[in-house]
């Protein structure tokens, strides 16, 4: 639609200005007009460019409506609806856009323009009010001709029924009176809606239909034959925006003969437009239209059904309206409007008739909508005694909008208690659904009022623990109530809450049926609870005799799911000897192969189950999943295509599991763009990511230490209607914990704690990645091991995850005899488990590494040496922690040890058992890295070079972390060639691992713009080329390079700033050094030692970046990490810094309280801070300009900024600019003067205590 819009100044009829200028615009823009539209006055008066003028009534409007075959074109002022509406040909419409009209408004035709928008004449008739139409194309003063807007003649089939149309409507005297321009009080025109005194073809087709709501009158009778006990509106109806006005007046309702109606114009037949089946319904608007009408003269003519049929439109649009717009505000100012309608129906329709039922489910709904709920549910009760059997569904609908309205004014355990009370109408719609599901074999969906029902209750917090403080309540409700709520847990997921409430019902001695049981072992096994499943499954074993069929099934179901092929088997040969074998159940026994790692198997039973899917059973795409799911476990991606072929030519289309199995295999090989290519394929094909996907590629990004970008796609997940979980939101909170962004951590903690949403509730995964969060942080063993017992006290039930954080936090302290200790506990607790958890090489390298860095080689020797009797595969982290002692004694007798075991452990098929295939670069990295360090170390680069050529030769890839380890060999022999030839590599290298931009294509807010990215992945190779470069004089190239990794968005590191300081002296600018240190490293410092800064304890969000925006300006994380020296090095600063901060409240259960005061004094306090080789330097550097002595450039002093002309031999004038620079320095930068004198201070104390050592 194209409006194109005049002031009366500029208009033919008001003036002379504006004529050619009109008429070149019309005839420029007609041709381009390509959409369909309607334009009512009420959305001209909102356009804020026209808004002042259209209130004035001066603004004319033109505007094209096109079709196939013709346009349509209206004209008029915005005072009115519109002018008049005609169909033309292009031709015509061009040439009438370029006649400036003046049309006067007139209400007959108004509603006559109205009526014919609203109801469109067929293609290919004319329009029902042509007469009208050319009569007002007429002048004021000069007429038109007749057939001005008249349709052009049209060679083609239909043009003659269109012409008979026409004529049949001239035929009417009435309208032919009205077309001569006779005022007639009974002139049809504005009638045509509904009838047409002349019995008119046109009217009668352009009659409206509301669902039989609009009473039919008759034109045969004067008089309808209603009953006389039925009250009526009255014939003055006020505006119901203030219902204290309203009064209730019964009159009898009669059906007067068309001759004796009024007119009914256009804001009637608009309102009765909106309560057709298939017109849009806009809630504003249609209240708007109501008010108008209301408003205007023409509200004698709106009856009461017609009322009720606006009511129950409106009170369904605004409960569908809820879902985006909720809230009680909402609610409430619909509530009241129903209200003033139900006020107005009240007393009107006879009692207890079919109309009368239907305002009473209205004042129940608007009840409701206000939170009167006792109102609410007097009123339903009302209608259970009316409503018969074969309405009873009614009521449900009336049910639904009352729950829905509790769970919004009040809460879960309200909902719960009206469903019980209700259950004689409620109950027969809440059959289990997990149960029907098991016996029906299909996919079970629930009612609405089940749906509404299930999702409220899913809300309670603490089921459990509801049940038991009702256990006076009678056996039967406890009963009705538990069940109810187990079903609601398992079919919502929420296994823990399930597992909880099971044992509290137990504990009641609550009979359960064991199917029921079983569905909760089967949630518990989704959620990965193996533990709990197990030890739940044993217990129902124990306690039936029963081994029907989904009895066996589950515990297959339960042994597949942890790859226990034996058990899986066992259940399979039960289920076969029964002959209960279906489809399902050898998709689970493939599945426990495929969890195993067993690919063959896998296939082989694939061929074995389906041997000849033509004629014989057909695999599904479940059985196909399998298969991929199998080969993506072992990163086999030829035999992953093959299958997907397979699946493809078996004419079944990849679901939105098999998308979520590749892009897992992606993202654990950390291949962003194949993780966006998949996205984009499944985007293609119309399947949407799921919260699991986003989760997925959340985990990618913690692993790539990115936790911006894993914030953006958490906020573009929750833009695409996603509902982030307890898994995503602590994939958020690993994003944290692996970049170092503890603030970030404490945030997500304090999000899932504070939430009261029973899919955030805190959880054995969420208390490890917070755990995780200490150990990496290097907090205290005592912190760490106080949490640990506060989680045990409290029920939270350790798995081996958690016993293997609280050895590795008591190996970085140094108590090994505690991590042994802790090892034995975790032993004992594993055999209660009934999982197929043992222990593991993890927890067996932990403890060995930490004898080892301890110089213990006996006992981890002895760690070792279990480890293999216990049949355990050692894994590259083993291997490395190994060499890496071998390597650090550096002698010839310890490289030829190292030497000599990697090449065992590289030799023929054994490398092939502990290199995962997912992982291999990695793996090969961790095994070469320690001995090409120790190399390093030792100055020995063509050994270095000669083992990363080794690595890469057995399959390994180019890292950041083994280019940075040659990168540091070249600069420690000076070689500054190949330094030239080794950086662009890494560059590269830090740039593609720092880009995320394929994951945000078309996201206005691209998180990969450097300014809004953090990242310190080229904080080692780029304090390690700074000083190779100003070593070999090569200054100007650090300036250039520091700022363009700035401007790529690369963050620096202390070390960084402290190298650059060093670069800065050797540049011949020790100046710039002092501020360095001035503006940077102390500030930091000082900063870090700020503890306890604000805390929200229940933000609203987890997102951290949000609150504080990334900016590379800002320090990274200094953090120990994965280094456990730096870790224990730390613990001990963090002891010694913190005093009793970091002591909890025995009765507090906030367990991020000591990682916030750890964050803020450690590692800060001791990273940011100018290195002890930096202050020795800068107070050279003092003592040089106190001589006289200005500071020269190191190398070729050309090609370096220069303080003094070097030529100049006047020694005075070098004296003085050096004593210059000397003042200079003392007085801008006394912070930095401060900290080298502590630091003199502390390195004549130590000389003079280790003189003092020598005297002894």
């Amino acid at each position: 639609m194209q409006v194109f819009g005049k002031r009366n100044s500029d208009c033919e009829n008001c003036g002379e200005k504006g004529k050619e200028q009109n008429e070149r615009e019309h005839t420029a823009l007609a041709p381009k007009i390509d959409q369909v539209g309607v334009l009512h006055a009420n959305q001209v008066r909102r356009s804020h460019e026209w808004k002042k003028s259209a209130k004035q009534g001066q603004i004319h409007l033109l505007i094209w409506i096109p079709s196939e075959e013709s346009h349509q074109l209206i004209i008029g002022t915005v005072t009115g609806v519109v002018g008049f509406v005609t169909r033309l040909s292009l031709k015509t419409a061009s040439t009438a856009l370029q006649t400036q009209v003046r049309v006067p408004m007139i209400e007959p035709l108004a509603a006559a323009v109205v009526n014919s928008f609203l109801l469109r004449t067929p293609a290919g008739r004319a329009s029902t009010f042509m007469p009208s139409l050319e009569h007002m194309g007429r002048s004021i003063r000069r007429p038109l001709l007749r057939d001005f807007f008249t349709p052009t003649a049209r060679q083609w089939k239909g043009k003659e029924k269109a012409v008979e149309q026409d004529v049949d409507y001239a035929q009417c005297a009435e309208c032919a009176e009205w077309l001569l321009g006779v005022t007639h009080e009974s002139c049809c025109v504005t009638k045509h809606s509904i009838w047409c005194p002349m019995e008119c073809t046109i009217g009668r087709n352009r009659m409206f239909k509301i669902n039989d709501a609009v009473p039919r009158r008759s034109q045969t009778s004067n008089h309808s034959a209603s009953p006389p006990n039925v009250r009526r509106y009255s014939s003055s109806l006020p505006s119901c925006s203030n219902s204290p006005r309203f009064k209730h007046i019964s009159t009898t309702l009669s059906s007067p003969a068309p001759e004796t109606l009024d007119v009914i114009t256009a804001p009637l037949n608009h309102f009765l437009s909106l309560l057709q089946e298939n017109y849009p319904f806009n809630s504003d608007d249609a209240w708007n239209a109501y008010q108008m009408l209301v408003d205007s003269d023409y509200h004698q003519h709106l009856k009461p059904l017609d009322v009720l049929n606006f009511a129950q439109k409106l009170s369904a649009a605004t409960e569908a309206g809820g879902e985006d717009n909720g809230g009680v505000s909402y609610f409430q100012e619909w509530g009241t409007r129903l209200a003033a309608l139900n006020e107005r129906l009240e007393s009107v329709f006879e009692r207890h008739s079919s109309e009368d039922v239907m305002r009473l489910k209205l004042v129940a709904r608007a009840s409701a909508f206000l939170g009167d709920l006792d109102s609410a549910i007097i009123t339903a009760h009302e209608l259970s005694d009316l409503l018969i059997d074969g309405r009873k569904e009614e009521l449900i609908e009336i049910y639904g909008t009352l729950i829905r309205s509790m769970a919004l004014h009040q809460d879960g355990e309200h909902v719960l208690d009206f469903v019980l009370a209700e259950w004689a109408n409620i109950g027969v719609h809440l059959l289990p659904l997990s149960t029907r599901l098991q016996y029906l074999h299909i996919d079970v969906k629930p009612s609405s009022i089940q749906d509404t029902i299930y999702s409220t209750l899913a809300n309670i917090p603490d089921a459990a623990s509801l049940l038991a403080k009702r256990q006076h309540w009678g056996l039967e409700t406890r009963q009705r109530m538990g069940i109810l709520l187990l079903d609601v847990f398992c079919w919502e997921a929420l296994a823990e809450d399930a597992y909880a409430l099971l044992k509290e019902m137990r504990a009641q001695r609550i009979s359960i049926q064991v199917d029921l049981q079983l569905q909760v072992v089967r949630s518990l096994v989704r959620a990965d609870s193996f533990i709990r499943a197990n030890e739940l499954y044993r217990t129902i074993s124990e306690s039936t005799t029963s081994r029907h069929k989904f009895f066996i099934s589950t515990g297959m179901f339960l042994a597949s799911h942890q790859g226990d092929i034996d058990r899986a088997e066992e259940y399979y040969s039960q289920l076969s000897t029964a002959r209960w074998i279906t489809l399902q159940d050898k998709a689970i026994l493939m599945h426990a192969y495929a969890v195993a790692g067993r690919v063959g198997k896998v296939v082989e039973l694939f061929h074995e189950f389906f041997p000849n899917p033509k004629n014989g059973p057909k695999p599904s795409l479940g059985h196909y999943t399998i298969v991929v799911y199998a080969h993506a476990e072992r990163a086999d991606y030829d035999g992953l295509n093959f299958w997907l072929q397979a699946m493809s030519k078996a004419g079944l289309v990849p679901d939105i599991y098999v998308y979520s199995i590749i892009l897992k295999s992606f993202a654990a090989r950390g291949e962003v763009e194949s993780v966006s290519a998949v996205l984009d394929q499944m985007r293609a094909a119309k399947i949407m990511p799921t919260r699991v996907l986003y989760t997925t590629v959340i985990s990618l990004l913690a692993h790539r230490r990115d936790p911006v970008s894993a914030e953006a796609i958490y906020k573009r997940a929750l833009r695409e209607g996603i509902t982030p979980d307890r898994k995503m939101i602590t994939s958020l909170m690993n994003a944290h914990v692996e970049a170092g962004s503890w603030a970030g951590v404490v945030r997500v903690f304090d999000y899932l704690k504070s939430s009261r949403t029973p899919r955030l509730r805190l959880s054995i995964e969420v208390y490890n990645t917070l755990l995780k969060a200490y150990v990496l942080i290097g907090a205290p063993f005592q912190v760490v091991s106080t949490i640990f017992r506060k989680l045990e006290a409290m029920g939270v039930q350790p798995n081996g995850r958690m016993y293997t954080l609280i050895i590795q936090s008591a190996c970085d302290a140094g108590y090994m005899n505690i991590a042994n200790k802790i090892f034995a506990e975790m032993q004992a607790a594993a055999k209660n488990w009934q999982t197929t958890y043992r222990v593991d090489a993890f927890v067996l390298t932990i403890i060995m590494a930490g004898h080892l860095r301890l110089g213990d080689k006996r006992r981890a020797k002895a760690v070792y040496d279990d480890m293999c009797e216990r049949g355990i595969q050692p894994t590259s982290a083993t291997f490395h922690h190994i060499l890496r002692a071998y390597g650090n004694e550096r002698t010839e007798e310890s490289f030829q040890i190292a030497e000599g075991f990697l090449k065992t452990i590289m030799a023929g098929e054994s490398s092939a058992s502990w290199i995962p295939p997912q992982t291999r670069a990695a793996a090969l990295e961790h095994v070469y890295g320690p001995l090409m360090l120790a190399y390093t170390k030792t100055d020995k680069p063509e050994e270095v070079e000669r083992l990363f050529q080794s690595m890469l030769d057995a399959g390994g890839e180019p890292s950041l972390g083994s280019l940075s380890v040659l990168l540091d060999a070249y600069r420690r022999s000076g070689d500054i060639e190949a330094i030239h030839g080794l950086w662009p590599q890494i560059w590269q290298l830090a740039l593609r691992f720092s880009k995320t931009d394929s994951l945000f294509e078309g996201e206005d807010d691209n998180p990969s713009d450097p300014t809004k990215r953090q990242g310190n992945l080229l904080c080692v190779p780029l304090s390690i080329y700074i000083d190779a470069l100003s070593a070999a004089g090569e200054h100007f190239v650090i300036a250039e390079m520091w700022g363009k990794a700035r401007s790529h968005g690369f963050s620096f590191d202390s070390h960084n700033w402290n190298h650059l300081a060093v670069a800065l002296v050797r540049a011949g600018e020790p100046e710039r050094a002092f501020e360095i240190v001035e503006r940077v490293l102390l500030p930091y410092q000082r900063q870090s030692e700020g503890v306890l800064r604000d805390r929200d304890l229940s933000p609203d969000s987890p997102l951290t970046f949000d609150v504080s925006p990334a900016d590379v300006s800002r320090p990274v994380s200094q953090s120990p990490m994965h280094r456990s020296e730096r870790r224990a090095y730390q613990s001990k600063v963090a002891t010694k810094r913190s005093g009793d901060a970091l002591e909890m409240d025995p009765t507090s259960d906030d367990f991020a309280h000591p990682l916030h005061i750890l964050h803020q004094i450690s590692p800060s306090w001791n990273v940011w801070r100018p290195h002890r080789a930096v202050l020795d330097l800068l107070s050279g550097v003092l003592r040089h300009l106190g001589s006289g002595m200005p500071v020269q450039p190191v190398g070729d002093r050309s090609s370096a900024p220069q303080a003094l002309d070097p030529d100049s031999g006047d020694v005075f004038t070098r004296g003085y600019l050096a004593r210059e620079m000397f003042d200079r320095i003392y007085l801008n930068y006394p912070d930095t003067i401060e900290a080298i004198r502590l630091h003199e201070r502390w390195t004549v104390r130590k000389s003079s205590l280790m003189r003092q050592d020598d005297g002894w």
